[in-house]
């Protein structure tokens, strides 16, 4: 039996080779010695997790070891150590991936102090001002979801669902989506999702992930005034994109988060200044070419995602929605599920 002291020993060298296994992993160029050294550091690492992990690191464990594998060209070994670790994440429900936020080294010429975003060990993107933490958190995560969550179909819209029925706000950044997303809110409608639809090809429901709703510049006051009992976080000046603030996601969206719905329309939402609000119907070819354009992984999953798509454009209704006035909007929007009966989507469905 395993004493205190002998897994915590375990736990250390465990990350200890895990970590120098990633720094000969980030070289340009290795000496055939620290190749060797490299597969070695490794097999001990999860070796060392085999003691004292749970599935978790097992499955990180051999994630990096086929890592390793493939960074020397060796696909046999890699594919082997690549399937045990989805064996294990199949089998225990291992997270896709694992993020964190944590402050980094080295001072700007401004002072400023620095954090840095981890993905799986690894770090994706350069370092950024601390003030601005949540705001990457929520960037690099949305960057995690379209680079792995590629058994759905990923599209760049907000999601929100009444009487099991869901309607698609699909379009780029600054076309109101998350802000007509926050007022559909006001009117009793769940949450699934402010920035991306997952839509099962298989079962053809969208998978509700509720996260903070991102709210940009003059949006933020006017979705205080539309839902004062939600709470609206820090207001983050100064970023990338303009000022920002995040909407607490309600209760019942985040209790009900295992709960998929059926898309029932897709609406493209455009704001614009002196625009007519109004809902116009689009012909069928029309918004699915539309909505392929939303589509982050169209392309990677090829005929799966043409054939999921063009169900989904069949049988949904689709519209575009230019305005104005939020709360017009809004309405129009609430209006397409007055006369709707009530759907149910399975539960199994992910």
């Amino acid at each position: 039996m395993t004493s205190k002291a002998d897994e915590e020993w375990h736990r250390r060298m465990a990350a200890r080779l895990f970590n120098s296994t990633w720094d000969l992993l980030l070289k340009k160029r290795r000496t055939k010695e620290e190749s060797n050294t490299m597969i070695h550091m490794a097999h001990a690492s999860r070796y060392h997790w085999g003691v004292v992990g749970g599935p978790e690191q097992l499955a990180i464990g051999e994630w990096q070891i086929s890592r390793v594998y493939a960074a020397l060209s060796r696909p046999e070994p890699s594919l082997y150590h690549a399937e045990r670790c989805l064996e294990i994440c199949e089998a225990h429900e291992v997270s896709d991936f694992r993020v964190r936020v944590a402050p980094a080294g080295g001072w700007r010429l401004w002072r400023e102090k620095q954090a840095a975003f981890w993905v799986d060990g690894a770090l994706p993107f350069a370092v950024f001002p601390r003030r601005i933490a949540m705001p990457f958190a929520e960037w690099g995560l949305n960057w995690c979801i379209c680079g792995y969550a590629h058994q759905f179909l990923i599209f760049h819209s907000a999601v929100v669902e009444k009487a099991g029925r869901a309607v698609i706000l699909a379009g780029p950044p600054g076309s109101g989506k998350s802000t007509l997303c926050a007022a559909l809110l006001a009117r009793g409608w769940r949450l699934l999702s402010d920035e991306f639809a997952l839509l099962d090809p298989a079962s053809g429901c969208l998978l509700p992930i509720p996260r903070p709703v991102a709210l940009k510049g003059a949006s933020i006051r006017l979705i205080e005034e539309l839902l004062p009992h939600l709470r609206i976080g820090r207001v983050f000046p100064h970023t990338d994109k303009g000022t920002l603030a995040h909407l607490r996601p309600p209760t019942d969206a985040v209790e009900r988060q295992a709960e998929p719905a059926l898309p029932a329309w897709v609406v493209f939402p455009t704001h614009a200044e002196s625009a007519r609000t109004e809902l116009v119907p689009l012909r069928k070819a029309t918004a699915f070419l539309r909505l392929e354009t939303n589509c982050f992984n169209y392309a990677t999953l090829g005929r799966t995602a043409f054939e999921a798509m063009g169900r989904l454009i069949e049988a949904a209704e689709c519209y575009e929605l230019p305005f104005e006035h939020l709360a017009t909007a809004a309405g129009l929007v609430n209006g397409l599920a007055e006369l709707q009966p009530a759907l149910g989507c399975p539960l199994n469905v992910a």
